[in-house]
């Protein structure tokens, strides 16, 4: 999981329905006001400030596989119905790889979704009703370096190191990404693929002169880890930071930090 840059206004359509002389304004009547016009931007706006990626798992976001998070649940009893409509509480999530979607538009992939049943969703399928106190919030996380690290195998687990830099828990990081599912066999076998296609990168690679092969690793490294034209980062973030090491964080350290 990747630092993300929250919003920092309501947008267009939200904001007019907050402005709209309603008696009681809820989540739920906001996804039809405007024919549901609004709803629609504030989720491309979101996608688009997450540069095109799962605020938890960092799976690409497509469509009918992106909903809202609300990372202080709306069932908070505390808070829940005050923030409910806060875009400071709002992020944008995969659906957690579930199976209700597998067949639909563009929701086909078994990489991507199970077609039957299996144990343990992820994302917000998974968070459910949590007390928020009980996960990271990914716009709080470090920058760097990341709380998190993704092994060979696709397996995600606490960068020990950077908790105690940056004085977190490491059983905190670990809970969070159980309580979250992000190491479902779904998301681990996604991400290896991941490290698998850049080791393969770099075999085709390795045999170059020296200057020429560093040359050819920061390009590589810099097409997975800073966005592209379109503003998009390449799926599992994480997985490419962990491969590339210090040379990814020598990357992300430049300003203007567009990856954030």
């Amino acid at each position: 999981m990747k630092r993300i840059a929250g919003l920092s206004a309501a947008p267009d359509g939200l904001r007019r329905y907050l402005a709209d002389p309603l008696t009681i304004k809820t989540w739920k009547d906001f996804g039809s006001f405007e024919a549901g016009v609004a709803k629609r931007e504030l989720t491309e706006v979101l996608v688009a400030r997450q540069h095109g990626l799962c605020a938890y798992c960092e799976i690409a976001l497509i469509p009918n596989d992106t909903g809202i998070e609300h990372f202080v649940a709306q069932s908070d009893p505390m808070d829940g119905a005050t923030r409910s409509l806060d875009y400071r509480n709002l992020m944008a999530v995969c659906r957690g790889g579930s199976n209700t979607l597998f067949g639909k538009p563009g929701c086909d992939d078994p990489k991507r979704y199970l077609p039957s049943p299996e144990k343990g969703r992820c994302c917000d399928h998974a968070k459910g009703d949590r007390p928020s106190a009980d996960f990271i919030d990914p716009r709080d996380t470090s920058a760097q370096p990341s709380l998190f690290t993704v092994d060979l195998e696709g397996g995600i687990g606490a960068n020990e190191d950077s908790c105690k830099e940056h004085i977190v828990s490491v059983d905190k990081v670990k809970a969070h990404i159980g309580r979250l599912g992000l190491d479902i066999r779904l998301r681990r076998n996604a991400r290896r693929e991941v490290w698998e296609e850049l080791f393969n990168a770099y075999e085709v690679y390795k045999d170059r002169a020296p200057t020429e092969l560093d040359a050819l690793l920061v390009d590589l490294a810099r097409s997975q880890l800073l966005p592209n034209e379109a503003g998009n980062l390449a799926p599992f973030f994480t997985t490419a930071r962990s491969f590339f090491g210090p040379l990814a964080e020598r990357i992300l350290a430049e300003a203007p930090q567009s990856w954030v």
